[in-house]
Order: structure tokens, then C-alpha cells, then sequence
């Protein structure tokens, strides 16, 4: 179940910035089908942004406390 909503959240945001993106292209002048390929360049690069971040992350050791 959580990990439908979080499965859920994912689409959405992802969804949320591609339609930003094709509502923010009239207003800079970019035409139409390079802001087309932008928004579809979101639905990679948004999961992508997450897996690196998963990468990158410190990692705690086990013998630290969090601060």
C-alpha cells in the first residue's frame, strides 16, 4: 500500500513538472517541439535526479548516532 502512494507521488511530480514545462515554453519563446522533447526528458531525468541522489547520499555508520 505505501508503496503505491509513494509509487503514486513519483507520476505525479513527474507529471507536475513536464506540464510546467509545457506551460512555461509559450511564455520563453521556445517552440513547440523542443518544448515537447523537454517535458519528455523530465519523466528520465526525474527518476534519474532520485537514483543519483540514492547513490551520493553519506552513509551513516552503523556506530554513529544521528545528529
Amino acid at each position: 500500500m505505501i508503496g503505491y502512494v509513494i509509487l503514486f507521488g513519483l507520476i505525479g511530480a513527474a507529471a507536475a513538472s513536464m506540464l510546467w514545462v509545457l506551460r512555461d515554453a509559450p511564455a520563453r519563446g521556445l517552440p513547440r517541439r523542443k518544448a515537447i522533447t523537454w517535458a519528455a526528458l523530465q519523466w528520465i531525468e526525474f527518476p534519474l535526479f532520485l537514483w543519483l541522489y540514492l547513490r551520493i547520499r553519506p552513509k551513516r555508520k552503523r556506530d554513529q548516532l544521528p545528529t
